[in-house]
């Protein structure tokens, strides 16, 4: 591809629009008007009507005529701690202008003063007016809405978001709840004995294939995704602050190094909580890129979301492999490139920083070449995988991938390997799915490696034997059973619905044949016989009747092979006297699938219908016309992999490949709820080369994640005390999350700053089991600056393990004016601690000089180590004059943070100590609901 044709698919909206026409119409135009009004066209469209060139051979565009014109999101930006960006993107989306170089001007060089204090003459026009009348007036026509939603984002960063009373009161129920929601395991579709080489290719043309679908967590209030935070483990967290680490350095221009993982764990581990935990946070943090900030077309994903089969897709909200990178159905090679399309979806995935993929162990080493290959050529970039991290998710001790192919994770000479020296494992061992039943969980784990020599344990087999049925009599006739073969499935479908249903319509697929005198399509009198791969040539349905998609249909909508329903309505037309099926409504398994195509007639309650699909037969020459969906009473172990249900009746008689027994006994949620058929201990086993291969795996470290407990290994600080600073902006709305966090618990000394409390009694719910709390508002910290007493915010805390002897020196003589408080710890070793607090408004001048005043105190008091903690709102990164820490300096404190302590990579939480102490361990911790992170110093 030529160096000129490549430039406009390297290039983003802003520089579009600097480029567009040199015509009357485009020279007032802003940047919000142009993205509003017109489209950009693509290789192949060029030549339709009203299509006009961009300058410089940056493309073309053309006026969107259907509907109305399109809704701009960008990214906002707090006022208060991002000003330039700020007014910069105000500038950029209502000001017309052709060159960066028009935004700013030497009298005015920043944003701000440009946007209030600059007038401009717009072209064609005699009259000087002011930039921000110009902003304002274009601006209301994109932000109606605009002060409601600046009061709610102020509301939100001084007092948190809304919470739910009843989550308060019964919390515990409420996470139950919102995990039943969100944690629903991804089904897997396939079988291997009935599958096409690629099952989840097919794609309704009627469907984007190009356009990323919102992830579910986007959906959720931010509440919901703070209690998904909330309720990660050690292990989940430390992965989760891991990329969250990552997705910061990105967005301060650190460049970091891709980083490719394996999130590795058994059945109901938690797998799925972790990738829509990690995809909310690290799609919030990745849209302050530079790269989003310029385009104001900020729906192009960050990050990814990728599975192998669409139910897995569907259960995070994202794609098939196939449809997000637009793979062939033939895998086989050379690699095909994407051609004329590789401009598209270039451009759709212009802003991808992260792929996730999803059921790693269904992928083959085929297809995982492919991905790697696609994404090098979209990205320009040699590296593996185009550059983007990767996180693959999965459990190799499940189904391996068609065709009894070796999964990913084991070696084979000979065969191109992409997995081997690239992932790292990070590997999740605490069940959630089978949490009220821990025996069973625990004996799932042990069936999960089970070898096929090994005998099961005296108790591992007296626990099945409790459940072991003598046939399918024995068992609950309604629930789902699983058996390994399609012939066993197709067998008990049929015993079924001849059984229980009276009114059963018999559909017959509509199949074509070319007729070779005619050249027409003809249809036959009867269906052909198919293959097992096509659409059935016979299906029998009532009122009722349990049926399955076997097609994706819409992958985002959860109309996916694998769907599970009931037949709720069976609509039938006539057609030359005869009556025919025209429409099948179902009810949903999934309330949150089909939400496209519910309601689609009169009196319906959320039926969902669902046409004949029409594809080609194996025989060449052929088109069949049929739903796509099969009965459903039983189905295939390979149906059910990433299923969770109540109740299950399963059969261990023909399994035939390792995984799939413990893939069957491994859906329900308690033991009481399966029930085994066909029982045989020889059918349970793993594949060794597993258990090998992921021995030998390198692991993931994270000890820098979470640092404390880490160090905490080491039994030389078992007597160490730790001492640890966080800016909580809000204690009352954050305590829920503070309890939740793996670290911060484990201080003996707690400090925190911006407490935002108020009034002389603290509230239960803010006391912490174990600890004293000691606080000081901001009303009470002030007497002589009225501006600061009466402003709402600040305060300082400090909560003490009841085990220390301490006392706090809550007023120190001759010191005011400060948001501070000093403790005195007598036992088990002496030391003064102080937590101070500097609103951003405190005039630096006054604020040295009473710091200085309670420094000098505490030099009085000769009681060693002092340190001193706190949020001084003074960058110690940077390279301007720092006199809150020359201070210190002067006063023979050494700093011992040496990183950043925010989101924006500056360090304003320092810690200070007075004395040379070579046993002092210091560093920054992790957390996500706070603009700062928290410090730590441990002294030995």
């Amino acid at each position: 591809m030529d160096d000129d044709v490549e430039n406009v698919w390297m290039t983003g909206l802003p520089d579009k629009y600097k480029a567009r026409p040199n015509r009357p119409e485009f020279e007032n135009m802003c940047m919000a008007e142009f993205a509003s009004e017109y489209r950009i066209v693509y290789a192949g469209q060029t030549k339709r009507k009203n299509v006009l060139p961009l300058q410089n051979k940056l493309g073309h565009i053309q006026k969107r005529t259907r509907g109305k014109p399109a809704v701009i999101r960008f990214a906002r930006f707090s006022e208060k701690k991002d000003p330039e960006k700020f007014y910069g993107t105000l500038l950029k989306l209502y000001l017309p202008y052709r060159t960066d170089r028009q935004l700013k001007c030497t009298k005015f060089p920043t944003y701000q003063t440009f946007y209030a204090l600059a007038s401009v003459k717009l072209p064609g026009s005699d009259e000087v007016q002011r930039v921000y009348n110009i902003v304002s007036k274009n601006r209301e026509k994109y932000e109606k809405h605009n002060e409601d939603i600046e009061r709610a984002i102020e509301d939100f960063e001084k007092n948190g978001p809304i919470e739910d009373a009843w989550t308060t009161l019964a919390p515990t129920n409420e996470l139950i709840r919102l995990e039943s929601i969100m944690e629903r395991e991804p089904i897997d579709p396939n079988e291997v004995n009935e599958q096409d080489d690629i099952p989840e290719y097919t794609a309704s043309s009627s469907v984007s294939n190009t356009a990323m679908p919102l992830m579910e967590a986007a959906k959720l209030s931010t509440a919901q995704i703070r209690k998904m935070y909330q309720s990660l483990n050690q292990t989940q967290a430390s992965i989760f602050y891991a990329v969250r680490d990552w997705c910061k350095r990105c967005i301060s221009g650190e460049k970091p190094e891709q980083f490719l993982y394996f999130l590795n764990g058994g059945a109901g581990v938690g797998k799925s909580h972790v990738v829509k935990s990690i995809y909310a946070e690290a799609s919030k943090i990745l849209r302050r890129l530079p790269c989003m900030q310029e385009n104001t077309d900020i729906s192009k994903a960050t990050v990814l979301l990728a599975a192998f089969t669409g139910t897995a897709a569907f259960n995070i909200s994202g794609k098939t492999l196939h449809c997000l990178l637009k793979l062939p159905r033939s895998l086989k090679p050379p690699y095909q490139g994407l051609g004329n399309s590789l401009d598209e979806i270039r451009a759709d995935l212009s802003n991808a920083h992260i792929l996730i993929i999803d059921e790693i162990s269904m992928v083959s080493k085929q297809l995982f070449a492919y991905v790697n290959w696609r994404l090098q050529q979209i990205k320009g970039n040699h590296k593996p995988f185009g550059g983007l991290s990767v996180l693959c998710v999965g459990d190799f001790y499940q189904l391996p991938p068609l065709g009894r192919a070796k999964p990913l994770c084991v070696y084979e000479e000979h065969v191109l390997d992409f997995w081997k020296d690239h992932f790292q494992m990070i590997t999740l061992t605490q069940i959630m799915r089978q949490r009220e039943d821990l025996a069973y969980a625990e004996l799932l784990n042990r069936l999960r490696i089970k070898q096929k020599h090994e005998k099961l344990t005296d108790a591992d087999k007296c626990m099945l034997e409790a459940v072991i049925r003598s046939g399918p009599e024995e068992c609950p006739s309604d629930a789902l059973h699983i058996y390994a073969t399609n012939k066993e499935v197709d067998n008990h479908n049929t015993a079924v619905i001849s059984s229980r249903f009276s009114e059963i319509i018999t559909v017959y697929a509509n199949d074509y044949k070319k007729d070779p005198r005619t050249g027409e399509m003809k249809r036959q009198g009867v269906p052909l016989k198919g293959d097992k791969r096509d659409l059935v040539d016979t299906l029998q349905i009532a009122i009722g009747v349990r049926v399955m998609l076997i097609r994706n249909i819409d992958v985002e909508d959860g109309l996916v092979n694998g769907t599970f329903g009931k037949v709720a309505k069976i609509t039938t037309l006539s057609r030359d006297g005869v009556p025919f099926v025209h429409l099948i409504g179902l009810h949903l398994d999934d309330v949150n699938a089909g939400q496209k195509h519910r309601n689609k007639a009169p009196g319906d309650d959320n039926i969902v219908y669902i046409e004949r699909l029409e594809e080609p037969l194996k025989r060449k020459g052929t088109i069949r016309r049929q739903f796509p969906m099969k009965l459903a009473f039983a189905c295939t172990i390979h149906k059910v992999q990433g299923m969770t249900t109540d109740s299950a009746v399963v059969s261990l008689k023909h399994i035939f490949e390792p995984g799939m027994a413990y893939v069957a006994l491994s859906r329900t949620t308690t033991l009481s709820g399966l029930h085994i058929i066909d029982f045989n201990e020889n059918k349970i086993f793993c594949d060794p080369e597993i258990r090998t291969s992921l021995e030998s795996m390198p692991k993931a470290d994270f000890c820098d994640f979470q640092p404390i407990l880490h160090l905490l290994q080491d039994s030389n600080l078992n007597s160490a005390i730790k001492i640890i600073h966080h800016n909580t902006e809000g204690l009352q709305c954050h305590m829920d999350d503070l309890k939740c966090h793996h670290e911060l618990l484990l201080a003996d000394i707690l400090c925190l700053t911006e407490s935002h409390l108020s009034g002389l009694c603290v509230p239960e719910y803010l006391q912490l089991d174990g600890y004293t709390m000691y606080m000081r508002n901001r009303h009470s910290s002030y007497t002589n600056y009225a501006y600061l007493a009466n402003k709402n915010g600040g305060g300082v805390a400090v909560y003490v393990k009841k085990i220390f002897q301490a006392r706090p020196m809550m007023y120190i003589q001759n010191v005011t004016d400060l948001e501070y408080l000093v403790l005195k710890l007598e036992a088990p070793k002496q030391a003064l601690i102080a937590v101070i607090y500097r609103p951003p408004s405190y005039r630096l001048s006054d604020f040295l000089l009473n710091l200085n005043g309670l420094l000098t105190s505490l030099e009085i008091l000769n009681i060693k180590p002092v340190i001193v903690c706190g949020d001084f709102n003074e960058d110690q990164l940077s390279h301007c004059n720092k006199p809150i820490m020359n201070l210190f300096y002067d006063k023979g404190y050494t700093q011992l943070i040496s990183t950043g302590t925010t989101e924006n990579n500056t360090l304003l939480d320092p810690v200070f100590i007075n004395t040379t102490h070579s046993n002092v361990r210091a560093g920054v911790l992790q957390t996500y609901y706070s603009y700062h992170d928290p410090v730590y110093c441990i002294l030995e």
